[in-house]
């Protein structure tokens, strides 16, 4: 995909933080994992769907949202849906931030979808979906699906996605210039 934001991350605690990118001089981050996949991995070593949540709104928050000059509003970001609300330029964006680990793509269920664009609208806000994918750096983790605590993960975010009320959205028609790019 065209423009995606690419950014190396890494997660060094039990409690994800994103890495900031790596600026020139600095050492680029390195995994605490050997190469390769791991022979006994322990769900411990796995990072959470939660955890994975928390770097990816921390992630839209930081690198994206403060990035593009919007206003956050206070009590965000939060756990809870939506995830972030922000301003600018006289609107209000509730974003719903969905991780995934490739190869894999986490879509919202339509009925999530449409209760979530019917209680934005009645506060008078725009939905928005925010995808933010991670990958190990390592590709046979990477081909495994794993999202190791302490690897180093790139991350894709192609975009916000303007949610609607149609029947069904299909993710996979989705082309770039679909994509809302503050």
């Amino acid at each position: 995909m065209e423009n995606n934001e690419d950014k190396k991350l890494t997660n060094e605690e039990v409690t994800p933080q994103a890495a900031q990118p790596n600026v020139s001089g600095a050492e680029a981050p390195e995994s605490v994992w050997a190469d390769g996949v791991p022979a006994n991995i322990k769900e411990e070593d796995k990072l959470t769907t939660q955890q994975m949540i928390a770097m990816a709104v921390k992630y839209i928050s930081e690198q994206v949202i403060v990035q593009k000059g919007f206003k956050i509003e206070p009590g965000f970001p939060r756990m809870a849906n939506p995830n972030i609300v922000c301003q600018k330029d006289g609107k209000t964006y509730a974003i719903i931030v969905f991780p995934s680990v490739y190869p894999q793509f986490v879509g919202l269920s339509d009925d999530f979808r449409k209760k979530f664009v019917e209680m934005v609208k009645k506060n008078g806000g725009i939905a928005l979906f925010a995808p933010v994918g991670y990958r190990s750096t390592d590709e046979e983790r990477a081909k495994a699906g794993l999202a190791l605590k302490g690897d180093v993960f790139r991350v894709t975010f192609p975009g916000f996605l303007e949610l609607g009320e149609e029947e069904h959205l299909d993710y996979t028609t989705i082309k770039p210039e679909d994509y809302f790019r503050p």
